[in-house]
């Protein structure tokens, strides 16, 4: 499917719409209009093209980032490289122990070095989230290997009810950014090498594709979360920008490319 791009169909109106001032006012109201069209395309343009435009850049420089500090790291420091790989077998053990009781979960170290935590044991601790009622887990690391979970709910002293971290308002951009566009691009991949140019993505992280020829829909686990719905028409939005063709349906989020 053709991708389609709005800031060129915004330039056709901004144009349809200069010639229609043009051909009905005069002088001083024309000038008037021109200026007022061209400053609010302006802010339009600004806000929604150039804003997330910049936002995107700073996240994926900050990627970047990462990622030749880690590689400098390997190259300069070989143990380095061990303490890395053992730091992702441990993701994986923590990610398999949380989602044995609560499946849509994941998480994020709230230490600045985790690979050295793992490299000598401990306990330290992570955030959680898609775990209902806790906010944290501590995570115990002995030097036999042995690893143990204890989630954590975080409570004010004065004993007032404090609003959850997990109900904070998600952002779809940052959503997108740091889960959902790796795993997209590589499904997207996947399909498009195999003949298909759409998908749907579920609420409950899985997609569905129809393939072309009308037979019975495929479906299968995609996305550890998802956004919930009330978040769906902004994510469309996110996609749109990002060059893919999405409309919200009852089910899901149709994606095109």
């Amino acid at each position: 499917m053709k991708r389609t791009n709005p800031l060129w169909g915004s330039i056709s109106i901004l144009i349809g719409v200069v010639i229609a001032i043009l051909s009905l006012l005069k002088d001083t109201w024309a000038t008037v209009a021109l200026i007022i069209t061209f400053a609010l395309w302006g802010l339009w343009l600004v806000w929604t093209q150039l804003l997330p435009a910049w936002s995107a850049n700073r996240a994926y420089q900050r990627r970047k980032r990462q990622r030749k500090w880690q590689q400098d790291m390997i190259s300069n420091d070989p143990d380095t490289n061990v303490r890395l790989v053992l730091l992702r077998h441990v993701n994986h053990r923590i990610s398999e122990h949380l989602k044995s009781a609560f499946p849509k979960a994941h998480w994020e170290w709230t230490m600045s070095d985790p690979a050295l935590f793992v490299a000598h044991g401990g306990t330290g601790r992570i955030r959680v989230y898609g775990v209902p009622d806790y906010d944290y887990a501590d995570v115990t690391l002995n030097q036999q290997g042995v690893l143990r979970c204890s989630l954590v709910k975080v409570a004010p002293l004065d004993g007032s009810q404090a609003a959850s971290p997990n109900q904070q308002t998600l952002d779809p951009r940052v959503w997108y950014e740091f889960q959902g566009r790796s795993i997209l691009e590589d499904i997207i991949a996947d399909l498009d090498s195999r003949g298909h140019s759409s998908l749907t993505m579920n609420e409950n992280g899985s997609i569905r594709i129809q393939p072309a020829d009308g037979s019975e829909e495929i479906a299968r686990d995609a996305f550890p979360s998802f956004p919930e719905k009330v978040y769906w028409p902004r994510l469309v939005n996110v996609l749109n920008q990002e060059g893919l063709t999405a409309d919200m349906q009852d089910t899901g989020i149709l994606v095109s490319w």
